[in-house]
C-alpha cells in the first residue's frame, strides 16, 4: 500500500493528521488517497511528477472522501473522476447509497470519521464547562458560540470571530482542550447558503440522495428565505469528543447521523434547538451523573474508530 497525503488543509484539520503510511507495509498493492480530491483539481493538489501519477494510474486506488455530501454544494462532480477509483470510502451514507445507483456500481462504502490513536490526549482535570471546534460560518453556529460564551467555554476556530478563544491552535493543541472541557458542543450538519442551493438545483436527480431531503425546490424558495436549510455531515469532532473524554452534546436533527456510531442516553446526549443554555446547565449541574456515559462513548471509540481499526476493517482487502 502506498499513500497519497493531504498537502493543504487548516492546522486543526484532522485528514491531515491520520498517518496511515504506518501500515503501508501491512496490506495489499494498492494505493490510498487520504483526503482532498476534487474535480478542479484532480491529482494536482499531490506535486506528483507526470511519471509518478503514470504509474499511480495503473494500480488500483482507494480514496478516502470526507466531504460529501458538501461537494454538490460547490458544484464538484465525482462522475468525471469517480472512474479512476477501485473503492471510495465516505463519511457520508446517504451519498454512497445514491452514486452507487447512479454509476451502477458498489464502490462507494460508508465509514466512520477514523482518529488517529497518537492524539488520544492523557486525563486533565476539567477547567472549562464547555468547547466548540470548528468554523463559524452560520447564523446558527454564532448563536451557539453566543449562547456557551456565557459559560467558562472553549471556542477553537480559524473563523475571525470576537468569541473565539484559541485561533489557529495545533491539532494536539485542540485535543488537549478538548480534554479539559466538560462537554463538547456536536452539530452534525452543513447550513446552507443560496450559492450553496444554486450548485444543488444545477444537479438534476439531486432529490435521490437522501442527504438533500430538506433541500427546497428552486421554485419553493420564496417559503425558505428566513429559514435553517441543512444537510448532514459527519463531523470529525464527534469522534474526537469521545476519545477526549468530553461529553459529547449533539444537537437532535432531521438526520441523526450520529446514532450509526453512539447510542444516545447511554454514550451520548441530545440536545434540542432551543434548549441548548438549559441543557448546558442541567448537564454542568449534575456532571457526575454523566460520567458513565463518558466512559461508555470512549470505550466504544477505543474498540471502533482508531485508524488502526479502520486500516483493520476497510483496508485489509
Amino acid at each position: 500500500m502506498k499513500i497519497i497525503k493531504r498537502i493543504n488543509g487548516y492546522a486543526q484539520d484532522p485528514t491531515r493528521h491520520f498517518n496511515f503510511s504506518r501500515f503501508e507495509k501491512q496490506y495489499g498493492d494498492f494505493i490510498l488517497v487520504e483526503a482532498a480530491f476534487e474535480e478542479h483539481s484532480l491529482w494536482k493538489e499531490y506535486n506528483l511528477s507526470a511519471e509518478e501519477l503514470r504509474k499511480i494510474l495503473k494500480k488500483k486506488i482507494v480514496r478516502l472522501e470526507f466531504e460529501d455530501p458538501n461537494k454538490f454544494f460547490i458544484r464538484d462532480n465525482p462522475d468525471h473522476y469517480d472512474y479512476q477509483f477501485y473503492k471510495i470510502f465516505t463519511i457520508c451514507p446517504y451519498t454512497a447509497t445514491w452514486l452507487n445507483k447512479r454509476q451502477g456500481n458498489k464502490k462507494h462504502i460508508p465509514i466512520f470519521f477514523p482518529f488517529n490513536e497518537k492524539f488520544i490526549p492523557k486525563k486533565y482535570k476539567k477547567k472549562y464547562d464547555i468547547i466548540y471546534t470548528g468554523h463559524i460560518l452560520s447564523n446558527t453556529i454564532r448563536k451557539y458560540a453566543n449562547i456557551i460564551s456565557k459559560f467558562n467555554y472553549r471556542l477553537v476556530s480559524n473563523s475571525k470571530n470576537a468569541l473565539v478563544t484559541n485561533r489557529s491552535a495545533t491539532y494536539e493543541d485542540k485535543m488537549h482542550l478538548i480534554a479539559q472541557s466538560r462537554i463538547a458542543l456536536i452539530s452534525n450538519l452543513l447550513y446552507l447558503r443560496p450559492y450553496h442551493l444554486l450548485n444543488l438545483w444545477l444537479t438534476p436527480d439531486y432529490k435521490n440522495n437522501e442527504a438533500f431531503k430538506l433541500v427546497p425546490k428552486w421554485f419553493e424558495i420564496s417559503k425558505w428565505l428566513n429559514k435553517e436549510i441543512v444537510a448532514p455531515q459527519l463531523k470529525s469532532r464527534l469522534f474526537e469528543a469521545a476519545f477526549a473524554k468530553s461529553l459529547i452534546l449533539c444537537r437532535k436533527d432531521s438526520f441523526n447521523i450520529i446514532e450509526r456510531f453512539f447510542e444516545p442516553a447511554k454514550e451520548f446526549v441530545y440536545f434540542e434547538e432551543d434548549s441548548l443554555e438549559k441543557t448546558i446547565e442541567q448537564i454542568l449541574g449534575n456532571y457526575d451523573d454523566y460520567e458513565k456515559i463518558i466512559e461508555k462513548a470512549y470505550q466504544r471509540a477505543i474498540s471502533n474508530y482508531t485508524t488502526k481499526s479502520f486500516a483493520e476493517k476497510y483496508l485489509n482487502i
